[in-house]
């Protein structure tokens, strides 16, 4: 996806909700125009009506002990069993049906973060990425407004079991990987480490992604502290890359006791690292994983086999390990 990103202040963007000016202010005009672009976009495949201005009827409320929840009385039961048919159209594979009815959706609820979010990941299966970009932003842009002063990055927490809390905490990973394709790492670091702080269980996923974000960048050191807080987890994600950092920042005597455990719980992703080729192996389950199995040792290699191979005393101490 190689494109400009055409707003990224909206990752900082915030107002208040008890500000009583105009919701677009405060709002990157950057962002605004993105605005435009989706609705010029709807307008095509709908009449658009109606258009509230960003934000005015969503809230991020807080709950409890700094936990706080996504709010938005403009979601009826109507609104929401109209976006749940697009879905089941779309599973259904009628397409245009289902990109109609969302559009319907958004015409009624321009904020709708989780129709913004499924729109714009159609769109990306349909090749529009530029389309499916913008419609990222303002699905994020729209949580982000909602944000008030008193809700902090650092502390408070946005719970995945809350459901309405996934549609944003979604469409901000979302915008997350775009950053990555962007290799606006800075970015997606920001974007990510949020998201484990807000949500320390990462029922995402976002632990997988920082390493990688981390190693473009060279910082070994925050890969290493970030696996230190994840010791149970078992992949390979994780540990390999783990072991990978300890070598490049220097510790060669931690390394090699990392390998040898990597190489003793998930021998095949090392012997994958090692191989002069590497075949896509069969999957007895398309779509899925197994866990210990070559499927997932060669996807170990496609995302991160790069970082290992730029390192000679990585993969030599690889091959030790290995036997």
């Amino acid at each position: 996806m190689g494109f400009i990103p055409v707003a990224d202040a909206i990752v900082n963007s915030r107002c208040g909700p008890e500000s009583r000016a105009p919701r677009y202010e405060g709002i990157p005009p950057s962002f605004r125009i993105v605005r435009k672009s989706v609705w010029q976009w709807l307008s095509i495949r709908s009449p658009v009506r109606n258009m509230t201005r960003l934000g005015d009827d969503m809230e991020l409320i807080e709950v409890g002990q700094d936990e706080w929840h996504f709010s938005d009385s403009s979601l009826t039961s109507e609104i929401m069993d109209e976006f749940h048919d697009a879905l089941d159209l779309r599973e259904e594979g009628r397409d245009h049906e289902a990109e109609s009815l969302i559009s319907s959706v958004l015409t009624a609820c321009p904020n709708h973060i989780d129709a913004l979010h499924h729109l714009g990941l159609w769109l990306a299966e349909e090749g529009d990425a530029l389309q499916s970009y913008a419609l990222c932003l303002a699905a994020v842009g729209a949580g982000l407004h909602a944000v008030p002063p008193r809700f902090s990055w650092a502390t408070s927490k946005l719970p995945w079991p809350d459901l309405d809390n996934r549609p944003f905490l979604r469409a901000y990973h979302c915008l997350g990987i775009w950053r990555m394709d962007q290799r606006l790492w800075d970015q997606a670091i920001e974007i990510f480490s949020r998201l484990l702080r807000v949500n320390p269980n990462d029922n995402q996923g976002a632990r997988y992604l920082l390493p990688q974000c981390w190693f473009e960048k060279g910082d070994s050191a925050a890969v290493i502290e970030l696996c230190r807080k994840f010791p149970e987890d078992p992949g390979p994600d994780l540990r390999y890359s783990n072991a990978l950092a300890l070598v490049l920042s220097g510790q060669e005597a931690k390394a090699r006791e990392s390998l040898a455990q990597c190489v003793q719980r998930r021998p095949l992703v090392a012997e994958e690292l090692l191989r002069s080729s590497h075949p896509e192996p069969d999957r007895k389950h398309p779509g899925m994983i197994t866990l210990g199995g070559a499927d997932e040792a060669w996807e170990y290699w496609r995302n991160w086999g790069p970082y290992w191979e730029r390192s000679e005393k990585a993969m030599d101490l690889l091959r030790e390990a290995s036997g």
